[in-house]
């Protein structure tokens, strides 16, 4: 019977690296991710900003579109989580909505369907489906506000996975350098889109 040689198995971590290695990896490829989308990160890139070694990412992560579609749906889930501690809480549905566009639009990042139309060609068909399951978890958590607010009277009855939709699709403009610049702040834009999403144009 041969002695164990001792050595590490390819790909397998270093010895010193600890468990919480795969959410650094996680948490640092969301970030290149959302800021520079799909086609412009690597693997070896992530490995680089974590300050591990390439085999590692391999290690949790056998290719792109794997790691791409964990840090998707990890992204989504803070998201949603935040939204709903927020969306949930004390004060108006207007008051609320305005803190959680300031919460989504202080994380400037590319937009969500440009770099979903990026990755889709990479990704299997279980894969897509799983990110937009989170991402359809965030709307219903607005939608139920949404909802609730039409049967308290407090908004005029609509379709509220729609209203949802709207709200969310409107809080991109953070990503327009001529809408988000020295003289608006993500306050200021905040706050006018909910006024906006809640008056309607309709002159009173």
């Amino acid at each position: 019977m041969n002695k164990p040689t001792g050595k590490r198995k390819p790909g397998r971590p270093k010895a010193t690296e600890s468990p919480q290695t795969m959410v650094q990896i996680m948490r640092t490829a969301s970030y290149l991710f959302m800021e520079q989308g799909f086609e412009k990160v690597s693997l070896e890139t992530v490995a680089k900003a974590c300050g591990v070694t390439k085999a590692s990412v391999y290690y949790y992560f056998s290719n792109k579109a794997i790691l791409f579609t964990k840090c998707l749906v990890f992204v989504l889930k803070i998201a949603r989580d935040q939204t709903a501690t927020i969306i949930q809480g004390p004060g108006t549905l207007q008051e609320r909505l305005l803190e959680v566009a300031i919460k989504h639009m202080q994380n400037t990042h590319v937009d969500f369907e440009t770099m979903m139309r990026e990755a889709s060609p990479g990704l299997s068909e279980e894969q897509i489906a799983e990110i937009r399951e989170g991402e359809g978890s965030l709307h219903t958590v607005l939608e139920q506000a949404f909802q609730e607010a039409i049967q308290q009277g407090e908004i005029t009855p609509c379709d509220p996975l729609l209203l949802s939709h709207l709200f969310v699709a409107m809080l991109t403009v953070r990503n327009r350098k001529e809408i988000m610049n020295d003289q608006r702040t993500v306050e200021q834009a905040a706050s006018d889109i909910v006024q906006l999403l809640w008056g309607g144009l309709a002159p009173r």
